[in-house]
């Protein structure tokens, strides 16, 4: 009976264990500065390669400047599915709203341009 008991014990004991181990702390707000950040060296990046592109006048270095925003866009949606799959729901919620934000200033940068 004791061996019962011990097998018993074990058992829940390991279940205690395995709830003590929480989700991962979601500090939303280093997440949302390491995306600022990036995001902003992305658009200086891209704004000096639009800078050459227009002072030779090679259409490639516009399409790749291009190419970098658009893979910004789809790494940070991919991370929002990601992290939503993960019940990581703020800081897939910050992504969204980084994107929103994104998505207006590069809307209002081009409305201003052209």
């Amino acid at each position: 009976m004791n061996e019962e008991f011990n097998e018993l014990f074990d058992i829940k004991q390991q279940k205690e264990t395995n709830d003590n181990l929480s989700n991962p702390k979601q500090n939303v707000l280093i997440h949302t500065v390491v995306r600022v950040v990036v995001l902003i060296v992305t658009i200086i990046g891209v704004c000096a390669i639009l800078f050459v592109a227009a002072l030779d006048a090679n259409i490639q270095l516009a399409i790749l400047g291009a190419a970098i925003i658009l893979g910004w866009f789809g790494f940070m949606i991919f991370e929002a599915i990601k992290l939503t799959k993960r019940n990581c729901r703020e800081l897939a919620n910050s992504n969204i709203v980084l994107i929103i934000i994104a998505i207006l200033v590069i809307m209002g940068i081009t409305v201003n341009v052209l």
